[in-house]
């Protein structure tokens, strides 16, 4: 009897430290979507194609490369292209890398003709965010975000038609990952 107690405590206490650090990595919370402005954003980046979880070591390699050239920049960016339900995971397309600040911009134009840089114009969005604790969160939040974003397009009746472009903005000094569904049109 004594030993069911303590395997009963034990259950307990981990439960209880799982519910905790579920709360604490933000996966328990309501995420709010919002349309808002976003942009404009300078975006420097590299095609990938494979996997979506795997583009973390493209955005380090970008920024390696920028930090070689004096350039630091202090946020990162992931465009998807495709519906990871709809393609195979070896065939999904992103573009992911660095943003540069207005602040970058001279520093980067010496060194532009040595990168791909794409605009990303001013607009209308519906985004939300999730908090970046560490590692994981880049991987809890997309489970708990695009939901949120899906349940929001249909209680406003918004279709994929009227969505342009996925893009998940890295901001480390706020300590967030915003995720974004370009409004076309807007």
């Amino acid at each position: 009897m004594k030993i069911l107690k303590i395997v009963l405590w034990v259950i307990a206490l981990l439960t209880a430290a799982l519910v905790i650090w579920l709360y604490y990595m933000g996966f328990l919370a309501n995420l709010e979507v919002v349309e808002r402005d976003a942009g404009p954003y300078t975006l420097v980046y590299e095609d990938y194609i494979g996997p979506y979880q795997n583009t973390g070591s493209i955005v380090q390699a970008v920024y390696d490369r920028l930090a070689k050239d004096g350039i630091k920049p202090a946020n990162g960016f992931g465009i998807y292209l495709d519906d990871p339900s709809k393609v195979k995971a070896s065939q999904l397309r992103s573009q992911v890398g660095c943003v540069i600040t207005d602040k970058e911009l001279p520093a980067f134009y010496r060194v532009a003709r040595n990168y791909k840089v794409i605009g990303w114009k001013k607009g209308k969005v519906l985004a939300t965010e999730f908090p970046i604790r560490n590692n994981l969160s880049y991987m809890l939040g997309p489970i708990k975000a695009y939901p949120a974003l899906m349940k929001h397009m249909e209680a406003k009746k918004i279709t994929s038609d009227q969505i342009g472009l996925c893009m998940e903005y890295y901001d480390m000094a706020g300590s967030k990952i915003i995720f974004m569904f370009q409004r076309k049109g807007r």
